[in-house]
């Protein structure tokens, strides 16, 4: 059994087939006639490579991370602001909690 010389496009499709079609390995192996090791090895290659890529942020999304980002920021404020507030007494109580 020797092995089989793949061509550079039978490999972005059955890595295709993997990332953007959701196939599980063995059916992906069964479609393109590759073996499981290597289109592990070759998927996991290319999502490295692609790592953050993959999928880009729709308007929407980018729109609630904006606000939610926003939202910590106020909540940050707000809650040095009330440490500094706090008495002296129970800012070492609060430092014990810690």
């Amino acid at each position: 059994m020797g092995f089989r010389v793949v061509s550079a496009e039978e490999k972005a499709e059955a890595i295709r087939l993997v990332v953007e079609m959701n196939y599980s390995v063995p059916k992906a192996c069964e479609q393109t006639g590759v073996g499981p090791t290597a289109l592990r090895r070759w998927v996991a290659r290319w999502r490295k490579e692609h790592e953050g890529a993959l999928l880009p942020t729709r308007p929407q999304d980018q729109e609630l991370i904006d606000s939610l980002q926003a939202r910590l920021a106020l909540l940050e404020a707000e809650n040095s602001v009330l440490k500094k507030q706090l008495p002296s007494h129970l800012k070492v109580l609060f430092s014990r909690i810690k």
